[in-house]
C-alpha cells in the first residue's frame, strides 16, 4: 500500500488494479468516508443502483468491497479495472465458470443482434453503448422479456384476438414501451374465467324436451322475463307492505299518500320526481295490487304492462284485474331459482364475450399458443438478465475506479484540473470564483453541522434561467477577505456541464477567511461593542436634550418678558471660551514636548514594541490555529456523509477553491502584479524603518551633546571655585545665563 498526503491527511493512493486490491485490506478507519448518500454523486444512476446492493440509497464500505471483488474476479486482465474505458475486449472476460461463459455468450449475442456490419470494427470488443442500444431495441419488441405479452407478439390472428380479449377483460399491464398486454398470471386468470363462465352458462341450458325447467320457468324466455320482473319487484313488495300498514291503522293513509310539502305542480321536473318516489299504486284495504292503467302510478304503467305480458300471463296462467299478495309470492317463488343462479355467476370478467368465442378459446389452440409465448418471453428475460450482468461489468470497469477515488480517498477533490463526483459546480460572486460547491437539501440541518468547520460558508439559492429549476448549494470562501459578500448579494452559478443559473446569497456562516481578518476580528468585535454602547449613550443624551429643549420652549412661550441671558451663552463668552480652550491645548502640547525631552525615546519605542508584541503574538497564534483547524468535511457531513479524513487545506488549496479573476495576458491598464506590490511594500517598510532608526539615533546624539555640555559647564564651575580659595565661591556665568547680579541697592561698599 502507498499513501499520499491530500490536504492535511494521509490517504491511500488508488491508481491501479493492485491499489483496488489493497482497498479490500484497508481498515475502515483509514477510509476517507464510510457512508454517503448515492444522490450526492454525479454518476451513472444504473451504476450506483448496482453498487447499492441493499437499495437503501446509501453506499457503505462493504458494498464498495463487493463491487471491487466481483470486478476483479470477472476479468482476465485485471489492469483493465483501472482504465475507465467504456469498451471491453471479449477475450478479457473470464469464461472458465458458468457466469463468465454466460456473460461472454451474451456479448456475442448482442453483437450479432445489432449486425456485424454496423460494428465491424468492434467485432472483438463490446461497449456500453452497444449493450444499451440492444436493450432499448428489445424493449420495443413484442416479446421483450418484461413478462407482458402484447397482441402483436401472436403468430396468427386468432391468437392475437385472444390476447386482445384477455387484455380487455383483465385490464392488462403496460410493458416497458408503454403498450398494453397480459402477464402470465392474467392469462391464466382469463383462461380460468373462460372455463368457469362456460360451465356456468351450461347450467342454464335447456335439454331437449324439457322446456321449461326448474331453473328456467319460462324456458328460453326466462332471462328476458326475469329482466322485466327484477326491474321493479321491490316496488311491488313495498305496495303490499303499505297495504298491511293501512289495514292495521287506517289513519296512516294521509301520511302514506300525501304529497311532499312544497310540491309545485307547475314544475314538470318536480312532478316527475314525486311520481318516482310515490308508491306504484295507492294502498288498498284488501291488499290486492290493481293492474288497470288508471290505477297504476304513471311512472310504472309501462313496466306493469310488460310484467303482465311476459311474466304473469305465463306463470299464473292469465292476468287478473288485481294481483293478490299470494299470487305475487307464487311469481317470486318461480323466479327464485333463476335469481340464485344469477347471483352465483362464474367468470364474470369474460361475460362480455359470446359463448361461441369462449368455446373457441377453450377448445381451440389459441390458449396453448399464448402459453408458448409466455415461455418464449421467459427465455428473453433470462437472456436480458445475462445482458444486464454484462452491462454491470462494463459499468464497473468504467466507473468503479472513479467512485473509489471519491469515497475511499479524495484525490479528485484536491486536483486542480478535475472535480470530484460530489461537487455540483462553481459560483462567481464579488469578483471571484468559488470552485467548490455541494448541493444542500435541508439548509437548516446543513448549517447546524457546517458551523463546526470554522470556514466562511455561503448558501446560495440557485435558479435556472429557463424552466424554473431551483436548488440550494453551500460554497466555502477559502481565500481573500469577506469583501462585499452579504446576504442578498447576486451572482451566477455554473453547473458541471457549464449550464448557467442565477444565484443569490441567502445565508452566511461568517468566519475569518485570511490571517488579517483573524487578527482584527477581536478588535472588530470590541469596536462593535464600543460603538453600540456609544450609540446607546448618544441616543439617551439626545432624548434628554430634546426633552429639555421642549421644556424650555414651553416655558418661553408662557413667559411675559424674555428671560435673562444664560451665563456664557453670549457670542463674547463663546469667543473667550474658545480662546481659553486653544490656550489650554497649546500649554498641554508644550508640556508634553518638554517632558519628552527628558524621556529615553529608545526605551519608549522598545516598550511600545513589546506591548504590541504582547497583544499580537497570542492573537496571531490563535488566528493561525483557527485557520489551520478549518475543515471541509463538515460541508459533506451536512449532506449526510460519514467522513473519516480531516479535510484541511493548504495555502495552495485555499487559492484553488477561491480564485480571483485573472486579467488576460498582455492587457493594458490592469493593476500591478502582486510581486510588484510586495516589492513596493517592502521598500516602503524598509524606508520607514530606516527613518525610525535615523530619528532615534539623532535624538540619542542630541542628548549626548547636551549631557557633554552640562558636564563641561560643571567642570568650569568647579575650577572657578578652586581659584577663589576658601572665600565665597564665585559663580561662573554660563553662556546661556545673563550678567551676574550686582550688590543690593541698600548695601554699601566694604560692608
Amino acid at each position: 500500500m502507498r499513501f499520499q498526503k491530500l490536504g492535511r491527511s494521509r490517504q491511500l493512493a488508488i491508481e491501479s488494479a493492485g491499489d483496488l486490491q489493497d482497498v479490500l485490506d484497508l481498515p475502515a478507519a483509514l477510509w476517507a468516508a464510510t457512508s454517503a448518500p448515492t444522490g450526492t454523486f454525479r454518476c451513472d444512476p444504473r451504476f450506483l443502483a448496482l453498487v447499492d446492493v441493499d437499495a437503501n440509497g446509501r453506499l457503505y464500505p462493504f458494498e464498495i468491497k463487493l463491487a471491487i471483488e466481483w470486478l476483479l474476479q470477472r476479468l482476465v486482465d485485471k489492469s483493465l479495472a483501472a482504465n475507465g474505458a467504456d469498451a471491453l475486449p471479449l477475450d478479457a472476460i473470464r469464461a472458465d465458470d458458468e457466469e463468465g461463459r454466460a456473460i461472454h455468450d451474451s456479448a456475442r449475442f448482442v453483437l450479432e443482434s445489432l449486425g456485424k456490419r454496423r460494428y465491424a470494427t468492434d467485432a472483438q470488443s463490446i461497449s456500453l453503448d452497444q449493450v444499451r442500444t440492444f436493450t432499448a431495441q428489445m424493449k420495443e419488441r413484442a416479446l421483450n422479456g418484461s413478462g407482458v405479452i402484447r397482441p402483436e407478439a401472436a403468430p396468427d390472428p386468432d391468437t392475437e384476438q385472444l390476447i386482445a380479449d384477455a387484455t380487455a377483460c383483465t385490464g392488462g399491464t403496460e410493458d416497458p414501451s408503454g403498450a398494453l398486454g397480459v402477464t402470465e398470471e392474467q392469462m391464466s386468470a382469463f383462461a380460468e374465467a373462460v372455463r368457469a363462465h362456460l360451465a356456468w352458462l351450461a347450467r342454464a341450458e335447456i335439454p331437449a324436451g324439457e322446456d321449461p325447467t326448474p331453473l328456467m320457468p319460462l324456458g328460453a324466455r326466462t332471462p328476458g322475463a326475469y329482466g322485466v320482473y327484477s326491474a321493479h319487484a321491490t316496488e311491488v313488495d313495498r305496495f303490499f307492505e303499505l297495504s298491511h300498514a293501512l289495514r292495521y291503522e287506517p289513519r296512516t293513509a294521509p301520511h302514506i299518500e300525501g304529497p311532499p310539502e312544497g310540491l309545485d305542480a307547475a314544475e314538470p321536473d318536480a312532478v316527475q320526481e314525486y311520481l318516482q318516489r310515490a308508491p306504484m299504486c295507492h294502498p288498498t284495504a284488501d291488499g290486492a295490487l290493481p293492474l288497470q292503467d288508471d290505477a297504476v302510478n304513471p311512472a310504472y304503467r309501462e313496466w306493469v304492462g310488460a310484467l303482465k305480458e311476459s311474466v304473469l300471463a305465463t306463470i299464473l296462467g292469465g292476468v287478473p284485474e288485481a294481483l293478490p299478495e299470494g299470487q305475487w309470492r307464487k311469481v317470486k317463488s318461480a323466479m327464485a331459482p333463476y335469481e340464485a343462479y344469477l347471483k352465483d355467476k362464474q367468470g364474470g370478467a369474460v361475460e362480455g364475450l359470446t359463448a361461441e368465442q369462449l368455446t373457441s378459446y377453450r377448445d381451440g389452440p389459441c390458449l396453448g399458443k399464448a402459453d408458448e409465448l409466455v415461455a418464449m418471453d421467459h427465455n428473453v428475460a433470462a437472456m436480458l438478465a445475462t445482458v444486464g450482468v454484462l452491462e454491470r461489468l462494463l459499468l464497473y470497469q468504467q466507473h468503479l475506479m472513479e467512485l473509489v477515488n471519491n469515497f475511499v480517498s479524495f484525490p479528485r477533490l484536491y486536483a486542480a484540473d478535475r472535480q470530484a463526483l460530489f461537487e455540483t459546480g462553481s459560483a462567481v460572486i464579488d469578483g471571484r470564483r468559488f470552485t467548490f460547491a455541494v448541493r444542500v437539501e435541508n439548509r437548516a440541518v446543513h448549517s447546524a453541522i457546517a458551523k463546526t468547520s470554522d470556514i466562511f460558508i455561503l448558501y446560495l439559492d440557485v435558479t435556472a434561467k429557463v424552466g424554473g429549476e431551483k436548488f440550494c448549494v453551500a460554497v466555502p470562501a477559502t481565500w481573500g477577505t469577506k469583501g462585499n459578500l452579504a446576504v442578498g448579494k447576486q451572482g451566477v452559478f455554473f453547473d458541471i456541464d457549464g449550464k448557467e443559473y442565477d444565484a443569490k446569497v441567502v445565508q452566511m456562516i461568517e468566519n475569518p477567511i485570511c490571517l488579517d481578518e483573524a487578527l482584527v476580528a477581536p478588535f472588530v468585535r470590541l469596536w462593535g461593542f464600543v460603538t453600540s454602547k456609544v450609540e446607546g449613550l448618544y441616543t439617551t443624551a439626545e432624548k434628554k436634550l430634546q426633552a429639555r429643549l421642549e421644556k424650555a420652549g414651553t416655558a418661553l412661550s408662557t413667559q411675559q418678558a424674555p428671560a435673562p441671558p444664560v451665563a456664557g451663552s453670549s457670542p463674547a463668552n463663546l469667543v473667550v471660551g474658545v480662546s481659553l480652550a486653544v490656550a489650554a491645548l497649546g500649554s498641554a502640547f508644550a508640556f508634553i514636548t518638554k517632558q519628552l525631552e527628558d524621556v529615553d525615546t529608545q526605551k519608549v519605542l522598545i516598550g511600545l514594541l513589546c506591548a504590541v508584541l504582547v497583544v499580537l503574538i497570542p492573537l496571531t497564534i490563535i488566528a493561525l490555529l483557527k485557520l489551520r483547524s478549518q475543515d471541509l468535511s463538515a460541508l459533506l457531513e451536512g449532506c449526510g456523509w460519514a467522513i473519516n479524513a480531516r479535510m484541511r487545506l493548504k495555502r495552495a488549496q485555499r487559492k484553488m477553491f477561491t480564485v480571483y479573476g485573472a486579467y488576460p495576458e498582455g492587457a493594458r491598464g490592469t493593476p500591478m502584479r502582486p510581486w510588484v506590490r510586495l516589492v513596493l511594500g517592502l521598500v516602503i517598510a524598509a524606508a520607514a524603518l530606516a527613518g525610525i532608526i535615523y530619528g532615534a539615533r539623532a535624538l540619542a546624539d542630541y542628548r549626548d551633546r547636551v549631557a557633554a555640555e552640562q558636564a563641561e559647564e560643571g567642570q568650569r564651575r568647579e575650577q572657578a571655585a578652586a581659584e577663589q580659595g576658601e572665600g565665597t565661591p564665585v559663580e561662573v556665568q554660563s553662556q546661556d545665563e545673563g550678567p551676574a547680579p550686582g550688590p543690593d541697592a541698600g548695601e554699601k561698599p566694604g560692608e
